[in-house]
């Protein structure tokens, strides 16, 4: 049981420290390639997919781009993989104390 629980805690950590570093290079990658700043942001933004000239915006392409999508993908295998070993943690938490309840209840 305690092997199964420490695996499961490293686990959770693993997960939490490669979805860490993955969102730092989002964040690092999409700052050093942004053509705009914040005074350019048109505002109010709309939600028809023109921005605040009536320009239809389209979907960013270019270098970078597929490494960028390889980050999302990566920090959506690192959620779920967060996830999954929550789950497992709990399953084992719900596990040890049924069996606590039954020994206390036999041994009671």
């Amino acid at each position: 049981m305690i092997d199964a629980l420490n695996t499961a805690s490293q686990g959770l950590l693993q997960a939490e420290r490669r979805a860490t570093d993955v969102a730092r290079e989002i964040i690092k990658s999409t700052s050093e390639t942004a053509s705009f700043s914040v005074e350019d942001a048109p505002f109010p933004a709309q939600d028809n997919g023109a921005d605040a000239t009536g320009a239809r915006v389209s979907a960013p392409t270019g270098t970078g781009f597929s490494d960028l999508l390889q980050q999302m993908v990566d920090l959506k295998s690192e959620t779920n993989a967060f996830k999954a070993n929550a789950s497992a943690f709990k399953s084992l938490d719900e596990t040890y104390d049924e069996a606590v309840g039954t020994l206390l209840d036999d041994e009671g």
